[in-house]
């Protein structure tokens, strides 16, 4: 028997397909960003300014990287195509594609930044993987891990150092693993 090992970097990018792929159909489309954004933002319709940021962040995520991920031209993305894409846009110019990602997270996570202070507490961090379908408590878990400093608070900075790790590191240890909670 072949024991297959798929590495964590390929384990957090479907993971992070499975998550933009709103429609659930195996693939992603731009179709599938403004819905990611509108879906986040049900709980939020007294914020439409930020949701429009994301809803801008995640189209730009699209129409700068990923449509040209698309290697048979149909439109749409497979997790295959996505994976190898955003290895590729790494190894071409991590910068710009890491300016994206980092921008649309920072996006994402304002919105539930409830009392605007610019950080996430816990319960912040929890409602937003309630959103995604994670669990509270593998929410928790993921807070502590991504919570480097243990002050209570994910501000910008220990975010981007997610982002960096979540995007970069074949590191199975790497905090920024749990960005978006267990893989």
């Amino acid at each position: 028997m072949t024991t297959t090992v798929t590495s964590i970097l390929t384990r957090k990018l479907n993971h992070m397909f499975r998550i933009l792929d709103t429609d659930r159909d195996g693939h992603l489309t731009a179709r599938d960003m403004p819905a990611m954004a509108d879906a986040l933002a049900v709980p939020f319709a007294e914020q439409p300014e930020k949701v429009e940021r994301l809803r801008a962040a995640l189209l730009h995520i699209w129409d700068a990287h990923l449509e040209r991920m698309d290697e048979d031209g149909d439109g749409r993305l497979t997790a295959a195509e996505y994976e190898l894409g955003v290895r590729t846009a790494l190894a071409e110019d991590a910068g710009a594609l890491l300016d994206s990602l980092h921008d649309t997270v920072a996006a994402w996570f304002s919105l539930f930044d409830g009392d605007g202070d610019g950080c996430l507490e816990l319960e912040e961090y929890v409602r937003l993987g309630e959103a995604l379908g994670v669990p509270p408590q593998d929410m928790k878990t993921a807070f502590r891990r991504l919570d480097r400093d243990a002050d209570g608070s994910l501000p910008p900075g220990e975010i981007h150092e997610a982002v960096v790790e979540y995007f970069t590191s074949e590191d199975p240890e790497a905090d920024g693993n749990w960005l978006y909670g267990p893989l």
